[in-house]
């Protein structure tokens, strides 16, 4: 058959009951605190609740998180709620980013147990990606960890994904064994949410190894149990395996259970296990000879999917053109199944899985045989060790007498001690006062010494968005009849860029007043450049009511002037918005395009995001960059008011 089945891969789970309560009393908690270690807890906090519940607010409340910059327990944390969101909308070089940030942190931190914790989430992604050997390899690794530390679930959430890379290698009875080695641990420990993860799994995998009555089973009793704590995510895994029971025996009541699954995930606006619905839903098509509607679903199921169920995708690509009589595209796909399947499914390969797995049940066995030898031991030492124990307990008895009497006879001593101690310190408390005070009028000096280096990075925020712009216009004129339509923009903007050379030599309107406030301002020159036709930037003003104070206005509206000079210049970008919001006397920009976007670990440097960064750090705010190439850029910016 060549249809696909959902395998429910594992990330640490996150525990949200009575989510509307707990969102409420978070944000009831946020707006009476000032702390901002305690704004980004909650923040973390309100992003793990919505990840089940709305993915696009929690990657929101997630980045407020990050923001803050707290503590570094806490910053790994949010890195790893930040690679989740990205794993579950298939944006998985962006999750494998975060989720080795988090462990490289916990690693300086030594905090072994969630470093190894964040490897069950790399595995998952090397799972989703196709990589079934390094998959192995980096859950087996984990759970012999686990197991050493006694840590059952968390090594039963290894071997949930270990056998989803079996049952992708159609190694079906160890997927099963696995499987149900996880589902037995999650039963045991009471944990429901973990038994909806491992029973669908293991319905799929009966059902692939040929026995439907048990996937079936499993798959009902994950059903019942989704729907009695309204697990959608997980209904949308259940519905797509129950829908692949029928595909063959019952195409109507399949396609019923495919579109729920389908309508679930466009819901959650679920990314990952999209595409294996989509598939399923062109198999019921390609079996009621719809071959365009099929092939359309395929188109869509193959730019997501990876690994061996990618390899089942070209096979019904190949069925389906072979059946309207486009034989070249059916060939063309079916050498692509072959050639894919048989990189997945060498010997070399095999033999390299099973190595692994019988190198772990080896040394398993070992370490058990091991364990009874020194417990025979330790019984006998222990023998040994009561006798010693009852002397030295005497012995200690002795000593500690004679020590109570020498510690009464030195208290006061010491108190006397602590006394002086404290008047020490007092004194140098009253010093350290004083030497903040010389260094307040130490740096008021040295502010004084930069402002004229001040003034050539204002030359370079205040003329070259305007001179950005003039290029734009010129660049649009591309005859005599553009031109002149362009002409009087174009002598209004030259004079504004004269008198503004002018007035900048003459040092009078140095930081002079945005006479009509930051978010007309930027309004105005947001207009101005969308004349052009050549970009569109749009301007949303959210909830901002208060003025802003003059000194503050103009040091961000500058910073928005370089920022849309960037976009012209390096983002070849069609559309921009700039977003103003408040929160708690705090000023939110976001401003983003639909650009080509840039690696931020190679090109933050440089006049323009380097002067940025470094103002916003002068006005004690926060500044983020989330691009990569091709995906556009946003910038966020949050500056105390």
């Amino acid at each position: 058959m060549k249809r696909l089945a959902t395998y429910y891969i594992f990330l640490i789970y996150v525990i949200t009951t009575a989510q509307t309560k707990s969102i409420d009393s978070l944000n009831q908690v946020l707006s009476n605190t000032e702390n901002l270690e305690k704004k980004a807890f909650i923040h973390l906090k309100l992003a793990q609740i919505h990840e089940r519940i709305d993915l696009k607010k929690g990657l929101v409340f997630a980045h407020k998180a990050f923001q803050y910059k707290a503590n570094d327990s806490l910053l790994a944390e949010t890195n790893n709620q930040l690679g989740r969101f990205h794993f579950f909308t298939n944006q998985l070089d962006s999750a494998s980013y975060y989720f080795n940030n988090a462990k490289n942190i916990l690693y300086e931190l030594q905090d072994e147990d969630k470093a190894a914790i964040i490897n069950i989430s790399i595995g998952a992604i090397q799972l989703r990606q196709g990589d079934y050997n390094k998959t192995i390899s980096t859950l087996t690794e984990s759970a012999r960890f686990f197991e050493k530390t006694e840590d059952r679930l968390n090594a039963s959430k290894c071997y949930l994904n270990i056998a989803s890379a079996f049952a992708e290698l159609e190694l079906f009875p160890k997927a099963i064994e696995y499987s149900k080695k996880a589902l037995v641990s999650f039963e045991d420990l009471n944990i429901l949410p973990l038994q909806l993860i491992a029973m669908p799994n293991l319905a799929t995998q009966y059902y692939k190894n040929g026995d439907t009555i048990n996937a079936l089973r499993y798959n009902k009793k994950a059903e019942a149990l989704a729907t009695e704590i309204n697990d959608k995510r997980s209904l949308s895994i259940i519905y797509n395996n129950l829908g692949d029971l029928y595909l063959e025996n019952n195409t109507s009541k399949a396609k019923q259970y495919l579109e729920k699954s389908l309508t679930l995930k466009n819901e959650l606006n679920l990314k990952s296990g999209i595409e294996v619905t989509q598939n399923n839903l062109g198999y019921t098509y390609l079996k009621n000879k719809d071959y365009p509607t099929a092939i359309s679903f395929f188109k869509k199921a193959e730019k997501r999917i990876k690994g061996k169920q990618l390899v089942r995708v070209y096979n019904n690509l190949s069925e389906a053109y072979a059946n309207i009589g486009q034989l070249k595209n059916a060939l063309e796909y079916a050498k692509k199944s072959n050639n894919l399947n048989d990189s997945i499914l060498n010997i070399e390969n095999q033999k390299s899985f099973l190595e692994i797995q019988t190198k772990y049940e080896t040394e398993k066995k070992e370490n058990e045989i091991l364990k009874l030898q020194t417990e025979n031991l330790e019984v006998d030492y222990q023998r040994k060790q009561n006798f010693y124990w009852f002397v030295g307990a005497l012995l200690a008895l002795s000593l500690t007498i004679i020590s109570i009497y020498f510690l009464q006879k030195n208290a006061k001593r010491k108190r006397v001690i602590m006394q002086q101690n404290l008047k020490i310190k007092e004194q140098d408390f009253d010093r350290l006062l004083k030497a903040k005070e010389l260094e307040g009028i130490d740096n008021i000096l040295e502010a004084q010494e930069k402002e004229r280096s001040k003034m050539a990075a204002e030359l370079h925020d205040n003329l070259g968005s305007k001179v950005a712009t003039l290029k734009l216009f010129l660049e649009s004129s591309d005859n005599e009849s553009d031109f002149s339509k362009n002409y009087n923009k174009l002598k209004k903007l030259i004079s504004e860029t004269y008198h503004e050379i002018r007035n900048i030599s003459k040092n009078k309107n140095f930081g002079a007043q945005i006479s009509s406030g930051l978010i007309p301002s930027t309004k105005a020159i947001a207009s101005q450049i969308s004349e052009t036709k050549k970009i569109e930037i749009r301007v949303d003003n959210i909830d901002v009511k208060k003025r802003i104070e003059n000194t503050i206005e103009i040091q961000i509206f500058r910073i928005l002037q370089e920022l849309i000079t960037n976009i012209i210049k390096h983002s070849k970008a069609s559309e921009a918005t700039i977003q103003f919001s408040e929160d708690d006397d705090i000023l939110n920009i976001i401003v983003e395009d639909n650009g080509k976007g840039f690696d931020i670990r190679r090109s933050r440097s440089g006049i323009g995001l380097s002067n940025i960064e470094k103002r916003v750090e002068k006005m004690n705010g926060i500044f983020v960059i989330d691009s990569d190439k091709s995906n556009g850029t946003t910038i966020i910016l949050n500056i105390p008011i």
